[in-house]
């Protein structure tokens, strides 16, 4: 039977729009990351806009497959990881003197976002000061994250210098951070200095973070250092 105009679309129907949704949200995360590459601040605040409403379909499309549900809190700003996870990636981000970025997924338990997987991709060009990623593999990244049905939950990456200081995100740092929270992405950024300090940062300010383990001390609020570096 056909679906009138004001009736709700049967579960196989509601399943395809999903389908194509995801799809339409997988071609412009491709397109914003070249944007991005491409240094095209429209066309990225036009991408980010089409990846914001087809994020809302799909959570409405959801609520309407599983109405008697609570609604999903879409970034909702708490997060775990291991103290041992911190150092394993302070290593890998400082191995050498270039500039070092990764991404971040894991599971949501309790509402809570654990970062516990890293996701490195090849890079077209690393300096001590920057850093860009490679097109075709940064694509090849977030795609296997969609086939996978995981989210992007945060990204690190280090900065030259040492101390405290040295963690404050830059602008470049802050209008990424930013474009990934107004397209509604769940994501932490975490800033690594070379001698073990560790910034988290959301531009919203909605972020609460914990800390398991032993080997980090806290010094500001989401501030902290690791101890016991060899």
């Amino acid at each position: 039977m056909e679906n009138r105009r004001g009736e709700l679309p049967s579960s196989s129907g509601l399943a395809h729009e999903i389908d194509l949704l995801l799809d339409k949200r997988k071609e412009l995360l491709i397109s914003f990351v070249d944007a991005a590459n491409d240094k095209k601040p429209s066309k990225m605040n036009r991408i980010f806009q089409q990846l914001k409403e087809s994020n809302e379909f799909l959570g409405a499309v959801e609520r309407i497959r599983q109405p008697d549900s609570l609604p999903v809190q879409v970034g909702a700003g708490r997060y775990a990881v291991s103290s041992l996870f911190l150092h394993e990636s302070f290593r890998l981000l400082t191995a050498d003197e270039h500039e070092q970025f990764v991404f971040l997924t894991g599971t949501t338990v309790g509402g809570v976002n654990v970062l516990g997987q890293i996701l490195e991709f090849q890079h077209a060009k690393r300096s001590v000061v920057s850093v860009v990623g490679n097109h075709s593999d940064t694509h090849r990244l977030l795609i296997r994250l969609e086939q996978f049905g995981h989210r992007l939950l945060g990204h690190f990456h280090s900065h030259p210098g040492v101390g405290l200081d040295a963690t404050h995100p830059s602008g470049t740092d802050t209008r990424f951070q930013k474009r990934l929270e107004d397209a509604g992405y769940p994501s932490v950024a975490a800033i690594f200095s070379r001698d073990g300090f560790v910034r988290f940062f959301r531009i919203d300010q909605n972020l609460e973070i914990q800390i398991y383990g032993s080997g980090v001390e806290q010094h500001e609020k989401n501030c902290f250092r690791l101890t016991n570096l060899s």
